[in-house]
Formats: C-alpha cells, sequence, structure tokens
C-alpha cells in the first residue's frame, strides 16, 4: 500500500507537469518514480458530495497509451449506487431520442448500473458493416432484450444522453421551441450529474433568439445546481458576449463566478466576462471585488491587466485596485499589473499619490525603478508636489544605479 505522502508528490507532480501539457508523456516516468499511476487520456474528476465520486475520461485505457484512443469513459459512484459507461464511435439516436439507432462500424454502448443489490447491463455492438447487436442482463442472467431491455434503455436514456452529449442538441432545440428556456431547464433538472446539467445549459445558451431573461435564468440554474469549480467555469464560458452586454445577465454571471474557489478556474470565467468590451460601473466594481480574492498572483495579475483594458476602470476603481495590487507578494507581478494601468491609463495627480506608496513597497530595486522611470515619464513639469513624491519613493530604492535612474528620467 502506498504511503498518503507518495500519492501525495506524485499528484503535486502530475499537476506541474499537466500545466506545461507534460503529463500524457510523463505519465510512465511517474509511475516509475511514484508507484503511483497518472492516467494518460485527458480526465476530469468531480466530486459534489462526500460519498460521491465521478471519473469521465477520453482517448485511452489507464496505463496503454495509444489504444483505444477514442473511447469515453464515465464511472460514477454513490453510496450503494454504482454506474459504468463505455462507448466509442458516433452514436445517433432514433428521431424519438427514446432508442439508439446507430452506430459508427466497430463501435459500440456499454453501460452498467448497480443500485443496491440488482445490477443491469446492455451492450450495444457495431459490427464492421455497422449491423447492431444487443447483448441485455439484469444481475449476470442473460435476458432477451425485447422487451425488458428496450425500455431499461428507454428508462436511462436521459441520463446516457447526458453523460454522453448524444441527442442532447436535439432535445433541447425542440424543447426550447416548445416551452422556451423554462422547459430546457426543467429537463436539466432531471439529470443527476452536474456535467450533464451543464451540458444542458450550453446548449440552451447557443439558441438564437435567446433573451437576456432567459440567459440569466439559465445561470441563475448552474448557480443553484453546479458545485464543481470545473463545469461552473465552463457552463460561464459558454455564455455568449451578445449576452454579457446585458447589466442583469453579467450580474448573474458574476453571482456563479464568486462561488468558484480555484484561483485558476476563477480567473478564467472573470476572463471571459471582461472581453466585454463596456462593463457597467457596478459589475465592474463586482469583477474587481472577485479578483481580490484570488490567491495567486500571477492569476490575480492576469485579471487585473485584463481589467485595465476596461476604458473606465481607473476612474472608478482606482483605490481598490492599487490596494490589491499592494498585497501581492511577488514583486514582478506587482510591477506588471501597474505597468499594465499605466499603458492603458492617463492617471490624474490625486490617482499618481494614490499609487506611489505602492510602488514604494515593492522590494527589488530594479521592479521599483522600472515603475518610477514610467511614471517619471508622465509626470507634468508643473506638478511640483507629485515630482517631490516620485523623488521620496525613488529615495527608498537602495541601488545607487537604480536611483539615478529614476532622476534622470525626471530632468
Amino acid at each position: 500500500m502506498r504511503s498518503p505522502a507518495t500519492v501525495f508528490y506524485a499528484s503535486l507532480l502530475a499537476g506541474a507537469l499537466s500545466l506545461l501539457d507534460l503529463r500524457p508523456a510523463a505519465s510512465t516516468t511517474l509511475h516509475i518514480l511514484t508507484g503511483v499511476e497518472v492516467m494518460p487520456q485527458d480526465t476530469v474528476k468531480l466530486k459534489k458530495k462526500s460519498n460521491q465520486n465521478v471519473r469521465m475520461s477520453t482517448g485511452g485505457k489507464p496505463g496503454q497509451p495509444g489504444k483505444a484512443k477514442g473511447q469515453h469513459v464515465y464511472i460514477n459512484t454513490d453510496d450503494n449506487k454504482r454506474e459504468e459507461l463505455y462507448y466509442e464511435g458516433k452514436v445517433a439516436l432514433t428521431e424519438d431520442l427514446i432508442d439508439i439507432q446507430s452506430i459508427t462500424p466497430n463501435g459500440f454502448v456499454k453501460y452498467m448500473r448497480s443500485v443496491n443489490d440488482e445490477t443491469k447491463r446492455l451492450e450495444i455492438t457495431s459490427d464492421a458493416k455497422g449491423n447492431l447487436t444487443r447483448t441485455y442482463t439484469e444481475n449476470g442472467e442473460k435476458v432477451a432484450y425485447e422487451p425488458a431491455g428496450r425500455e431499461w434503455l428507454q428508462q436511462v436514456m436521459p441520463d446516457l444522453m447526458a453523460h454522453t452529449g448524444i441527442g442532447i442538441a436535439e432535445l433541447v432545440n425542440s424543447t426550447y421551441q416548445k416551452s422556451g428556456a423554462k422547459g430546457v431547464l426543467a429537463e436539466a433538472e432531471k439529470v443527476d450529474s452536474e456535467h450533464g446539467k451543464t451540458r444542458f445549459v450550453h446548449h440552451l445558451l447557443q439558441q438564437q433568439n435567446l433573451k437576456p431573461a432567459e440567459a440569466q435564468a439559465s445561470l441563475q440554474f448552474v448557480d443553484k445546481h453546479v458545485t464543481s469549480d470545473y463545469e461552473r467555469r465552463k457552463a460561464l464560458g459558454n455564455v455568449p458576449a451578445t449576452h454579457l452586454d446585458d447589466k442583469e445577465v453579467a450580474k448573474s454571471y458574476l453571482q456563479v463566478s464568486n462561488r468558484i474557489n480555484s484561483d485558476y478556474e476563477r480567473r478564467k470565467a472573470l476572463m471571459h466576462l471582461l472581453e466585454t468590451p463596456n462593463l457597467n460601473k457596478e459589475n465592474m466594481a463586482l469583477a474587481l471585488e472577485q479578483t481580490g480574492k484570488i490567491s495567486s498572483d500571477y492569476e490575480k495579475g492576469k485579471v487585473l491587466q485584463q481589467l485595465a483594458k476596461q476604458p473606465d476602470f481607473i476612474q472608478n476603481n482606482f483605490k481598490p485596485a492599487f490596494s490589491i495590487i499592494d498585497k501581492f507578494s511577488s514583486d514582478y507581478e506587482k510591477s506588471k499589473s501597474i505597468h499594465s494601468i499605466l499603458k492603458a491609463h492617463k492617471l490624474s495627480e490625486a490617482q499618481y499619490k494614490e499609487l506611489l506608496p505602492v510602488v514604494s513597497h515593492i522590494g527589488s530595486d530594479y521592479e521599483k525603478s522600472k515603475v518610477l522611470r514610467n511614471i517619471a515619464g508622465a509626470v507634468p513639469a508643473h506638478a511640483n508636489a507629485l515630482r517631490e513624491d516620485v523623488v521620496k519613493a525613488a529615495n527608498t530604492i537602495g541601488s545607487d544605479y537604480e536611483k539615478k535612474k529614476v532622476m534622470s528620467a525626471l530632468q
């Protein structure tokens, strides 16, 4: 049995490698070094409750890179229930969305559900010519597909659609035409998994005639029913820019992103929103507030640099923005965020006075000098009080060489 420490360090290594897109190539090496296998396929692990574990993967079998590259896997364990779904190839449903019509040659769908002591399993395989063979078992005993197997497939079809995405676009389109967003979200609520729920929301948000109130209702649904940081961020990423121009939609968007704990996922969610060129004053302040809750200086800096591109960002938010930057641990990220603001905005004398103490707190002489030189070049010749403040900040530089560069820029 591997020690918790071994598993922890393997996970840490895998996480670092994944940031560099090296995890697939390095999985074998990690297995040799730590004894813990890292799956070569793209894998998402979700945990809604302490007694539930969901695993989804695409692109291969654990420990067998290159095999079954088109295979998709979904495994869900929850108390006395277990689901396993494996499928490969393109699967098409019947027009009424209650049966599987075809699977590309040599593909398959294998689904098992075990609840308490009852286990049912259905396998539908396609031969080289695309002919389908259906095998249905109950508690290991083969049962005729007609009618028991077909009835069970119809019963579990909503879950199969949610897990695979097959047929959801068609279902959402037809439901939306009949009963609008309310009807689609009612269908989504029937699905057990968060991943399945967000599939419905994704297709709903793509409806051409979607009203702002319906986009807002979709986000409120996510806020209520989805707890996974990954699924929340993915749902937010599906909101079209045309709807983010709406003040109330953007506000609902920020309610969802505010409950994302992961620095990485929150940063991605906020960056998507901030691509909207003219975010209103209230929502910009909310976005900035959420940015301040990000722990990582790198992730926080990326959002601040995007916020700086908003035309009225500094005019309305310079004090809280400078306060957030002042709390950065990294001198490099602090300097980078300040430069992005100075590049995008012409600061007033009062704003410079608010910023200079933040610059003085930069520990690196090099980074501090670089920022002060940028400021010095923009200070008007007649702004004597401000020029004195720049000199005071320059006097906090230990290096004579870096200090002289600031003073020269101020001349």
